[in-house]
């Protein structure tokens, strides 16, 4: 053995190590953050492949396709779906989204006039112009969104082509990021990665089915009671669920504004359906659907749709739930299972 290999390390070039251990961690955050929209964009392709693969695995295990035949099956279901969903009821929804948008406006002049003849109305709406002096919050949000689409369309586009890709061909970018792990570990951080993936699998089939019944509920409930647009109402109410606890709130303001403008005692039934919808959502289709196939702490949920709100913006709150899905099996498989040695089961995997 040579003296430099039997030579301990100097004080100072143990600091330099360290000292460039720390400056990598800091440049890797950086990126992180400088490139979290884009990180998150591949996070949606990456939940597009996991709802390609959940939908071809009947396939796979009933019918004996293969996986890739199973997944061009799933692809050519959901694209013959969406089309016919297109054919059957896009002019339809169109018609009301378009008549929606002229609609608002007018119910909030409608409601505004309503409130200001009352002094706690009045009052009210003091405090929402200080707020938003230009438009008020509703309107402002609206124009943003509208501002917004555009972009929003060009990463769904984005988002599904990349997700076809990791569809059709996992093996070769789970290998790749497999490979950035030491050899000891990749062991172990496949069986993490895959139990990632079946616990977003879980996750995201139950997801789509309460969307569905909680939209339908919403839709026929809006008709019933006599709201203008009741389709697109319904269309709102399910795609908000998407985002537990702000996007059922935030998805029943254009309903409650609608109503306002039709009168009290239709304000009154639409609150009604709204909160039935809420109740039936928490109380049955919770219950039913999503704790039988992953069940994440609601308080975990809350705080996550926070956290990366703040921290990442509106797409960080659009992927907030899967993400703490994902967090939630790691800390369970990484931390308390191979750290601290406790390998109780959760029900996550």
């Amino acid at each position: 053995m040579s003296d430099e290999t039997s030579r301990p390390r100097r004080p100072a070039d143990l600091f330099m190590g360290r000292a460039a251990s720390i400056g990598a961690l800091l440049v890797l955050a950086l990126l992180i953050v400088r490139l979290a929209d884009v990180l998150l964009l591949a996070f949606g392709a990456v939940l597009t492949a996991v709802l390609l693969h959940a939908l071809a695995d009947p396939l796979v295990k009933r019918a004996g396709l293969s996986r890739r035949w199973a997944l061009t099956a799933a692809v050519g279901g959901v694209t013959a779906a969406v089309t016919a969903m297109l054919w059957l009821f896009g002019r339809e929804a169109a018609v009301q989204l378009a008549a929606l948008s002229e609609l608002l406006p007018r119910a909030w002049d409608a409601l505004q006039a309503d409130l200001s003849r009352s002094p706690l109305g009045a009052y009210l709406l003091d405090e929402l112009r200080d707020l938003r002096p230009a438009e008020g919050l509703v309107m402002q949000l609206g124009a943003r969104l509208i501002r917004s689409s555009a972009a929003g369309g060009a990463a769904a586009l984005i988002v599904l082509f990349a997700g076809l890709y990791l569809a059709f061909h996992p093996r070769t970018y789970l290998g790749g990021l497999l490979r950035l792990a030491p050899k000891a570990w990749r062991p172990r951080a496949e069986a993490v990665l895959l139990a990632c993936g079946k616990a977003l699998n879980r996750w995201l089939v139950a997801q789509l089915i309460s969307m569905l019944l909680v939209g339908v509920t919403t839709g026929v409930g809006l008709w019933l009671a006599g709201v203008p647009s009741p389709l697109a109402l319904g269309v709102v109410a399910g795609v908000g669920q998407f985002v537990p606890v702000v996007g059922p709130m935030v998805s029943t303001i254009p309903g409650l504004i609608l109503a306002a403008g039709a009168g009290w005692e239709t304000l009154a039934w639409t609150a009604l359906v709204y909160v039935g919808a809420m109740q039936l959502e928490a109380n049955l289709f919770t219950p039913l659907v999503m704790r039988q196939m992953v069940e994440l702490p609601m308080a975990v949920t809350l705080f996550a749709v926070l956290a990366m709100g703040v921290l990442l913006g509106p797409l960080g709150v659009l992927f907030a739930t899967p993400l703490a899905v994902v967090a939630y099996v790691v800390v369970r498989m990484v931390y308390v299972e191979d750290v601290l040695g406790d390998r109780g089961d959760d029900g996550l995997a």
